[in-house]
């Protein structure tokens, strides 16, 4: 049914103008429309909306669903333990979307919505359900085994939208009440929401999403800083902490996790120090005492509009204090003016400013590695170099290694690759690891901290580039749309068919003639897509000799060996390395923990750290021993890691 909402209808087309979707039919444009601003609320991390899309055959009446864990995106068991393990609670939310380009809130469709998410739950499904909602309930199955490390029950959120208006139909209210009520039977949940979604409130969520976040607070008692290089202005003071919620919460109410830098630093639930924040807030003892007690709040802002005590902050950001900002909206009904949050306030557009900030106010705080990989020199020669080849290639790319970098300016989302993808593809396509890529990328770029972003930036481009020609094959219908889950095969299997000589050393002068080797591939769009669609044949065919269910195969590392064997060319099997150096220890404490080492292979001498010896060879690690190690680059200079002592 074709859509009456001409507001919306204008929203659609700009969502599949940026993402490039004009292959789909406007049903399925609008389910992944809807997916994408539904989700991207309550998940402040980049997404592929296509995987949390559902819909087809088997669905159960649902068109999208999410699993958030410790409010991080899931799509596997070795996510929910990562997340788990890492922030030590386990806070799980499951997400249901159905979506109508009717005008109507139908009563048959709705039931059938709820009788699905109902069936989600229930030990046996109802009716028959296809692979992906088969693989959801596993995760499902697995995290309720796991509620011994739950601080609550998981929350079940199911939202119904069509493009008409909610006007509170009695049958309607009725219905959705007795579906809810059926659902908090379970004892399953510790909340359970439906919420009817109509045109208005779609429109909104978009223009939210779009736009850049302005807010304004009276930010009475501040003092303004002196002046400083490439720091518009700077201001220290305290906040009520009732105008504090404003930069923190959208119209509705809800936090807005966007705001919090790249997820410097999770919540860590209800752990001692967060137990301490609330009964402070709390304490009518305490309670007026928080600015005494509480290290406060950084908010970096790209400009604000001043006027008396009224401060209009835009494009801004909580770059410390994370802790203390959800804590505080936990216990947002208890807040009163008395509570006054110490608040640092920096106005700046440059980049390294920013970095810099964001590094020494989060020195003492236990931070993931993804975090702070976005501030290192190869992420900034990355960037600089995907920017090197300006307009030459078409389409051009902008790598994104902080989120968000590019929002609210004039750059199509289908050209930005972003750092959660350069990981992925990186790893499918140089170290033969497509099996590997369903997991967060920060557990793979813990997991691969002394194989990746070492080197040549190429490889990183080129990989980049590869899954942009990919997609866009995809979204031209130029490839059948069922090898989309094999992507990161498919980049893998590219490299193996285009390649002309063996895979260099990732640090060494020839992987550069390599990489434009399979550039020269990749832009010449005949030559791409014949070689795609040749790994696509690879693939199909060795599912077939498998004989395993294709969601499933993405995951093997078996099926990856024997797309590998598969291959015409024996060499394929290589994988990315980068040529280790030799040298001689000429410093060394024991008592400090670090030393220098004077390379074979160049002049300036290279710090070594105690962490990044061979457990086996820390014992008798001390000046003068020759060793054999790998080279990498931090803000303070060239380090060794994986340091082994020479036989």
């Amino acid at each position: 049914m074709a859509m009456k909402d001409r507001i919306l209808e204008s929203y659609l087309q700009d969502f599949s103008k940026e993402y490039t979707l004009s292959g789909l039919n406007e049903s399925e444009l609008f389910e992944h429309f809807v997916n994408y601003c539904i989700v991207a609320r309550e998940h402040s991390e980049s997404f592929d909306f296509e995987e949390i899309h559902v819909g087809g055959s088997g669905d159960n009446a649902i068109d999208g669903m999410a699993i958030l864990v410790n409010e991080h995106l899931v799509s596997s068991t070795e996510g929910i333990d990562f997340f788990k393990n890492s922030l030590r609670r386990l806070d799980a939310q499951f997400i249901f979307l159905q979506s109508k380009t009717s005008s109507n809130f139908d009563m048959g469709e709705i039931g059938k919505f709820i009788f699905g998410v109902k069936s989600f739950f229930g030990e046996t499904p109802s009716i028959r359900v296809n692979s992906q909602i088969q693989h959801l309930r596993s995760l499902k199955e697995y995290i309720y085994n796991s509620s011994i490390d739950m601080d609550r029950s998981p929350l079940c959120h199911m939202y119904y939208v069509t493009t008409g208006k909610w006007v509170e139909d009695d049958n309607l209210v009725g219905l959705i009440k007795s579906g809810i009520d059926d659902l908090k039977q379970t004892d399953l949940f510790s909340e359970v929401e439906f919420f009817p979604i109509d045109s208005e409130n779609m429109r909104r969520m978009y223009r939210e999403l779009r736009h850049k976040v302005e807010k304004e607070i009276i930010f009475e008692k501040h003092t303004i800083l002196p002046p400083m290089d490439n720091v518009q202005e700077a201001y220290l003071g305290i906040l009520p902490s009732e105008e504090f919620l404003k930069l923190i919460c959208d119209d509705e109410g809800n936090l807005r996790r966007s705001i919090f830098y790249d997820n410097v630093r999770d919540f860590q639930g209800n752990n001692p120090v967060n137990r301490e924040i609330a009964e402070s807030i709390n304490s009518p003892d305490q309670s007026d005492k928080f600015a005494l007690l509480n290290n406060g709040i950084t908010i970096v802002a790209k400009s604000i509009n001043k006027v008396g005590d009224k401060f209009k902050l835009m494009d801004y950001q909580i770059v410390n204090g994370g802790q203390t900002s959800h804590v505080l909206y936990r216990n947002r009904d208890s807040l009163t003016n008395k509570v006054l949050l110490p608040i640092k306030l920096i106005v700046t557009n440059d980049v390294e400013v920013t970095n810099r900030i964001i590094k020494a106010t989060n020195r003492q705080t236990e931070v993931k590695i993804e975090a702070f990989e976005s501030l290192t020199p190869f992420q900034k020669t990355l960037e600089e170099f995907y920017s090197s080849f300006g307009k030459d290639k078409k389409p051009r790319l902008y790598y994104e290694r902080r989120s968000k970098q590019y929002d609210n300016l004039p750059i199509k989302k289908y050209q930005i690759i972003s750092l959660a993808a350069q990981v992925k593809c990186f790893l499918a396509m140089f170290l033969n690891e497509p099996h590997s890529t369903h997991r967060y990328y920060g557990e793979l770029l813990k997991a691969n901290r002394n194989r990746m972003f070492v080197g040549s930036p190429y490889p990183y481009y080129i990989s980049g580039y590869g899954l942009n020609r990919l997609e866009h094959f995809f979204n031209e219908n130029k490839i059948d749309h069922f090898y989309k889950k094999f992507r990161y095969q498919m980049l893998m299997l590219f490299r193996i068919f285009a390649e002309k000589s063996q895979l260099p050393y990732l640090n060494s002068k020839k992987i550069d003639s390599y990489c434009v080797h399979l550039l020269e591939n990749l832009t010449d769009e005949d030559r791409a897509l014949d070689l795609f669609k040749k790994c696509a044949a690879l693939i199909s065919k060795t599912l077939t000799k498998v004989e395993v269910d294709p969601r499933a195969a993405t995951r093997l590392k078996v099926f990856t060996n024997e797309l590998i064997s598969q291959a015409p060319i024996s060499k394929a099997a290589t994988v990315a390395t980068v040529e280790r150096e030799q040298g001689t220890v000429i410093w060394f404490s024991a008592v400090k923990g670090y030393g220098f080492i004077r390379s074979r292979q160049r002049e300036d001498d290279i710090f070594v750290h105690s962490n990044d010896v061979s457990e086996l060879d820390y014992v008798d690690f001390r000046t003068s021993q020759l060793v054999e190690f790998s080279v990498t680059e931090d803000d303070r200079g060239l380090k060794a890691y994986d340091v082994q002592i020479l036989k």
